[in-house]
C-alpha cells in the first residue's frame, strides 16, 4: 500500500471514528475513551500473541520513545473526547487535525526530513483553514 491510498484510509478511519466518537462522548466521553483504550487493549494482545518475540525486541530510547507517544496519544484522545462533549464537531475535530502539520514540521526540524513545494503549500492551506474555522466560532 503507497502513501496516498494509506493516509486517504487513515482519514476515513479516523473522520468516521471521530463521528460516532462525537455522539457517544455527548453522553459521557469518558465511556467513549475508555472503550477505545479496552479494544486498543484487546488489538494489542492479538498482536502479541501471534508475535511474542517482538515485544521482547523493544529497548532502550525506543521504548522511551514508544512511552512518550502513547501518553500523548492518550492524553489527546481524552481531551477529543471531552471537546466533542462541551464543544461542536465541526470546531473541534478541524482544529485537532493540526496534528498532521505538528507532526510534518517537527520531522523536518528534528528528522532531516525534506518538504517539497506542494508539501509546504498543503501545510499553509491546512493552517489557512484552521484559522479560518477558529475565526468563526
Amino acid at each position: 500500500m503507497n502513501d496516498v491510498i494509506a493516509g486517504i484510509l487513515i482519514a476515513i478511519l479516523y473522520g468516521v471514528g471521530t463521528f460516532f466518537a462525537k455522539i457517544v462522548s455527548e453522553k459521557d466521553p469518558f465511556i467513549q475513551w475508555i472503550v477505545v483504550n479496552i479494544v486498543g487493549i484487546l488489538l494489542t494482545i492479538l498482536i502479541v500473541i501471534k508475535d511474542p518475540q517482538r515485544l521482547w525486541q523493544i529497548q532502550g530510547k525506543i521504548l522511551v520513545y514508544a512511552v512518550i507517544s502513547a501518553v500523548m496519544v492518550v492524553l489527546g484522545s481524552l481531551l477529543l473526547y471531552y471537546a466533542l462533549n462541551r464543544g461542536r464537531a465541526s470546531i473541534v475535530v478541524p482544529l485537532s487535525s493540526m496534528g498532521p502539520a505538528i507532526t510534518t514540521v517537527l520531522a523536518v526540524l528534528f528528522l532531516g526530513e525534506h518538504l517539497s513545494i506542494n508539501q509546504i503549500l498543503g501545510i499553509v492551506l491546512v493552517i489557512l483553514g484552521v484559522i479560518l474555522i477558529s475565526l468563526n466560532t
